[in-house]
């Protein structure tokens, strides 16, 4: 179909060359370098799986073209395998399958060398581009990174069948490794596939670390939430953001890197507290909320200050919205 409308528009030198443009992109100067003169229509005649080998050996190379002749017998008379392998050094299974889905148009050089790098791997990630019927080209760059992520193929597939953004597997990708080494493997493939979701899937990994220990112990009805079912139980009781998502992703991420803790008072009005770190001087109460995030009365907030005021690593402002709670909670 592609080979017909072009054909259709080969009726002049000006034409040929905004045709060249148009389907070989960054290396249009190369293509009529290697196709010259009458010979340019080769190119553009070709099937589309044919011009991008063509373009995943030029990917290779450069912008260097040591001998144009000797380039052009190779694309002329060579086999899509023999141009890849000298190219590459090797031909995956399935390179040559994969680059017909291409379409009609030039991909950018880093593209041809993502596809090979992930072929070349074999796996899962390979397996997801033979069944693949297109492969986006931020995609294949993305998967290029996943093969260099030390990773099961059984964590990779469960990730994949998530249906998730590439360059979102890569970045949960990178979690997993992290943590591999201490938990098990079934372990981190049951948080995929409980939580199915980007965000859930982080929070289901991050829940499976400790939290550190909190920076005020239990005083009164003030009591710390030590871990992540604790903090998303709590969230499903008071029906705020905590119970799942990207807000319990981002609370558990931020009091395992030391940066808040979250703290149930459980006296006459139950209430969330969030304390945030303020540098190396101690922590702040940052925010407060009743259920289903209702305002907190002043007298629910007094005895709050009341219980903290023997405590000097940790500064109530009972007004809110000042200088500390608007620089250290950002």
């Amino acid at each position: 179909m592609h080979q017909n409308r072009i054909s259709s528009s080969l009726n002049g030198n000006g034409s040929e060359k905004s045709i060249v443009a148009l389907l070989a992109r960054q290396e249009s100067g190369q293509v009529l370098s290697i196709w010259q003169h009458d010979r340019i229509s080769e190119y553009l005649l070709a099937a589309d799986t044919r011009r991008h080998t063509w373009h995943a050996w030029l990917a290779t190379r450069g912008t260097a073209i040591r001998d144009v002749d000797e380039t052009y017998r190779l694309f002329t008379f060579g086999k899509p395998r023999e141009i890849l392998t000298e190219a590459f050094g090797e031909c995956p299974a399935g390179m040559i399958s994969a680059l017909g889905k291409f379409g009609p148009f030039a991909r950018p050089r880093p593209v041809y060398l993502a596809l090979h790098q992930v072929l070349s791997a074999g796996g899962p990630l390979a397996n997801h581009i033979h069944q693949s019927a297109k492969v986006l080209d931020d995609d294949l760059v993305s998967l290029a990174t996943a093969v260099t992520i030390p990773a099961s193929n059984r964590v990779i597939r469960a990730l994949l069948k998530c249906k998730m953004p590439a360059q979102v597997m890569v970045e949960l990708l990178w979690v997993i490794s992290r943590m591999a080494p201490i938990y098990d493997e079934q372990l981190l493939v049951r948080a995929i596939t409980q939580g199915r979701q980007p965000a859930a899937i982080l929070a289901n990994l991050f829940s499976l670390t400790p939290f550190p220990t909190p920076p005020l112990d239990q005083t009164d009805a003030l009591i710390p939430i030590t871990t992540a079912q604790q903090l998303r139980k709590t969230g499903e009781e008071f029906a705020n953001c905590l119970k799942g998502g990207e807000e319990l992703a981002y609370a558990l991420a931020s009091i395992q890197s030391g940066q808040r803790y979250f703290y149930r008072w459980n006296g006459d009005n139950p209430t969330l507290l969030t304390f945030c770190r303020c540098g190396p001087t101690g922590w702040i109460l940052a925010e407060r909320s009743g259920p289903k995030n209702s305002r907190v009365t002043q007298a629910t907030i007094d005895k709050i200050g009341e219980v903290l005021a023997g405590v000097p690593h940790v500064f109530v402002d009972k007004v809110g919205s000042g200088m500390l709670q608007w620089i250290c909670t950002r």
